[in-house]
């Protein structure tokens, strides 16, 4: 997430040059949902079919090796317990009904030995395959990294690092878990620590279920990047430096939609940012959730608590990633049809942004969120007013899913109506302070390259960096009179049979006992 003068390249740089391309081709691409319409177990595909069984114990590394590098459709690898010590990845490629399987997730230990550059369990080219019960510990790169598959269930697996502290933690592997370009996948129940980029990982994938999972200290918990459909409930995130992330990449073929986040926990995400490079590492520590150039998510019952800089953050891909609209060819940088309902705020958040050591060069939007509340506050005191913490729910108001807000109030006249269908209601349960803060950046710009007291102060003024208080009427999702209408907006979650009745069914009790 990189911001170039917060912004101000992008925003009011040649907008002239801007005006024709975003007003002539600015359609987004939508990628072709094609995908299999039932989730085929290992079990299911190898019914019919000649099965193999292979046992391996410690001490028997080579010949797993050996073994994995040969492997015949339907074979089931069964892990004895013990800790198996490894100098390079498991590899598994163009194989079909595999079952790769421990004696328990902490029974059954994939060691590796941190010299090289390989992932630990490197799967690629696969259908039917299940991973489940063992440990993948301290892989140079991925612990468990799995390509251009389809139907794959990960389950009770664990991904983790011996480094847990001081500046060896820099060297741990990017993901713990990593499934990127599969169609139809379940990960469940599995947990990552330590990772250095992201724990748990779902990137370009079409139909995902994630739950029952758990992420701690690693710098982002859980990513849901570039995906189509996606439910992803019941999982805890805590002590990362981010909790959750749902986002699209620029230049990616596959444009993420359709994800429902539900029933999770995000809290005490506050731990300091220790990521070597990548996107990830301009995070600032206490980021509960960000969002980001997205389009049809839906996030509700969830609890988010002690999330030290804020709970949610609403953030433009233009401000967040490349601020390069050539880099972005199929224009899915706006963030459009997001609905917010019924979670579960915590007073605690929002008091200490990034732990109170901001960083304009490593993390430039927790310094701008730090420098923007301190000018607001300045502000109330001199008008009497009590000090604000940030807000649970942050939206940086770069807002029109055709244009940049500066085109829009140029060409558009100044956000009429909810165009970009950002929906947040139902916030009854939240804490005591205001629930939403629509930042506006290009307002708080105001034609510069980076906001001044002057501007900020103008802009609260006009009324274009506005605090939406839970006893606003109507809240931010009110009425369409009022320009916030909710028809329309969310994720429609997993259609496929066999992979996610299950969480429509959770979904389904929950908006009914929310009464939705």
């Amino acid at each position: 997430m990189k911001v170039i003068k917060f912004g101000a390249a992008l925003l009011f740089a040649g907008i002239g040059g801007y005006a024709v391309y975003f007003f002539l081709g600015n359609g987004e691409s939508v990628t072709p949902a094609e995908f299999p319409g039932k989730f085929i177990t290992a079990a299911e595909f190898c019914r019919d079919k000649k099965q193999v069984a292979l046992t391996f114990r410690p001490g028997e590394e080579t010949k797993l090796q050996e073994a994995v590098n040969l492997l015949e459709d339907c074979t089931t690898i069964s892990l004895g317990a013990g800790t198996f010590n490894l100098t390079n990845a498991i590899t598994v490629a163009k194989t079909k009904g595999l079952v790769f399987r421990g004696a328990g997730k902490t029974q059954s230990i994939l060691k590796f030995n941190r010299t090289g550059n390989y992932n630990g369990v490197d799967i690629e080219n696969v259908r039917s395959l299940e991973i489940s019960d063992l440990t993948i510990m301290d892989s140079p790169k991925n612990g468990l990294e799995i390509r251009l598959s389809e139907q794959i269930h990960i389950n009770n697996v664990r991904a983790t690092w011996s480094a847990s502290g001081g500046p060896e933690k820099t060297k741990n592997g990017a993901y713990g878990i990593y499934p990127v370009n599969v169609k139809n996948i379940l990960l469940e129940n599995s947990e990552s620590f330590y990772a250095s980029d992201a724990g748990l990982y779902v990137g370009q994938c079409i139909n995902a279920v994630v739950r029952k999972n758990r992420a701690e200290e690693n710098v982002f918990g859980i990513e849901i990047e570039n995906t189509i459909n996606a439910d992803v409930y019941d999982n805890v995130s805590r002590k990362n430096t981010g909790g959750f992330l749902i986002y699209d990449l620029h230049r990616n073929p596959i444009v993420g939609r359709n994800v429902r986040f539900f029933r999770n926990v995000s809290e005490n995400n506050n731990l300091p940012n220790f990521a070597h490079s990548g996107i990830v590492k301009s995070v600032p520590a206490g980021t509960g959730m960000a969002i980001v150039a997205q389009r049809h998510v839906e996030v509700f019952g969830n609890r988010f608590h002690n999330n030290n800089t804020l709970d949610i953050g609403i953030v433009h891909g233009l401000v967040a990633e490349v601020p390069d609209l050539s880099k972005w060819p199929h224009k899915n940088f706006a963030n459009h049809h997001i609905y917010i309902h019924d979670n579960d705020f915590g007073d605690a958040s929002g008091g200490a942004i990034d732990n109170g050591q901001v960083d304009g060069k490593n993390r430039p939007l927790g310094f701008l969120i730090d420098m923007v509340f301190k000018e607001v506050n300045l502000y109330r005191r001199d008008k009497n007013l009590a000090a604000l913490g940030v807000p649970n729910i942050l939206f940086d108001g770069v807002d029109d899913h055709r244009t940049i807000l500066a085109l829009t109030n140029t060409f558009l006249g100044n956000r009429s109506g909810n165009r970009i269908q950002l929906c947040l209601r139902n916030m009854k349960n939240t804490s005591s302070r205001p629930s939403l803060v629509d930042m506006n950046l290009p307002a708080l710009l105001d034609n510069s390259e980076e906001p001044t007291k002057a501007s900020i102060r103008k802009a609260i003024d006009k009324k274009d960096f506005v605090v939406y208080a839970k006893t606003d009427n109507p809240l931010y999702g009110g009425a369409a009179p009022a320009g916030f209408d909710c028809t329309g907006a969310g994720g429609t979650g997993v259609p496929v049979a066999g992979l996610g009745e299950d969480g429509r069914a959770v979904a389904d009790k929950i908006l009914s006992d929310l009464k939705i």
